[in-house]
């Protein structure tokens, strides 16, 4: 059941809403909401600090523009149904069980669609059939599927325990191991409505994030493949794109980790979470808090209840990789040493 809290008053103590117990945080304590990072939401705190809060803090707002949040649906199932089809394939499954993995995928109406974007289940299974071709023509032949634990190494998640209670999570598509030499791919697979260009993802954090998995896969390796597949959705063509992720440049992700944890710090220490006004506009569209934003967040948010902190606590739980910070670091010094 989802309730709107924007009713509340700022001058209202509230103790319980719809039978929901308020936790009411120390001063100066930070929602936990707002320390679970992700690859995405480290991006919106870069482009719009005050965004962020209003996302992690579960915003009430409903959109004017049904149309958009129309569009977000199919994009977020495009992206989703495109990459369990491929990963089908890749398992060996035959073409219709990656179709019927498809349909599982898709959680809204069939008939739901983005024409601008040329999005659609249509047209993702379209997708499939695309690489499903490529891949029976010989595309990756050079390459197996790793295995881990029995079962095959797709959406592997992970989940950093970061100082202060700060976690980065996330999940890794593939990983691939070449059949003569061994070395170790990941494939990471993305869509865009788009051209692909090799500067959109060379230097992006998010395929850095997958040395710690592959920390307990393959201890020894130090430096790895990433080989982006990227479905631009109006030319309907696959792009690849390589780029290689080294020890020194992990390095620095873990160091940005930290200046972000710290980032958050400042900003709730100062009560002030800085709006960026060049991201008030961003993919042909005005953002969804744009003049609201101003209010307050008693106005916007919803209160952090047991039920949303039983959702956090569990949420560290669902990670088949949990790593502390600390151990990442040691990590770290043990292959710069070797």
């Amino acid at each position: 059941m989802t309730t709107d809290f924007s009713f509340l008053d700022n001058d209202l103590d509230i103790k319980t809403v719809d039978n929901l117990e308020v936790i009411e945080l120390e001063e100066g304590e930070i929602d936990p909401r707002i320390k679970l990072l992700s690859h995405s939401s480290r991006n919106l705190l870069h482009a719009c600090p005050r965004k962020y809060e209003l996302y992690k803090l579960a915003s009430n707002t409903v959109s004017t523009d049904p149309e958009k949040e129309k569009d977000s649906d199919v994009t977020l199932n495009f992206g989703s149904v495109v990459g369990v089809g491929i990963q089908s394939i890749l398992e060996g499954k035959s073409y219709d069980r990656a179709i019927l993995d498809c349909f599982l995928e898709w959680k809204i109406d069939l008939d739901l669609a983005n024409e601008r974007q040329n999005k659609s289940f249509y047209l993702a299974t379209w997708a499939v059939y695309k690489f499903h071709i490529l891949h029976t023509a010989g595309a990756l032949s050079d390459y197996e599927l790793v295995y881990y634990q029995g079962k095959p190494a797709c959406e592997l998640s992970f989940n950093i325990i970061l100082p202060n209670n700060y976690r980065y999570r996330g999940f890794l598509d593939v990983v691939l191991r070449h059949r003569e030499s061994g070395e170790i791919v990941v494939l990471e697979l993305k869509t865009s409505s788009g051209t692909a260009q090799a500067a959109m993802y060379q230097n992006s954090g998010q395929a850095i994030g997958y040395s710690v998995v592959l920390d307990e896969m393959f201890p020894e390796l130090s430096s790895y493949s990433v080989y982006y597949l990227v479905y631009e959705t109006r030319s309907y063509e696959f792009k690849p794109l390589h780029f290689m992720k080294t020890l020194a440049k992990r390095a620095q992700w873990l160091h940005e980790l930290l200046i972000d944890c710290e980032l958050i710090e400042l900003y709730n220490g100062s009560n002030l979470y800085p709006m960026h006004g060049e991201s008030c506009y961003s993919f042909g569209r005005p953002c969804e808090y744009l003049g609201i934003c101003e209010y307050t967040n008693l106005q916007l948010t919803k209160p952090y209840t047991n039920l949303v902190k039983e959702y956090v606590d569990e949420d560290e739980g669902k990670y088949q990789f949990n790593v502390s910070f600390e151990t990442l670091i040691e990590r770290q010094l043990e292959k710069a040493g070797e």
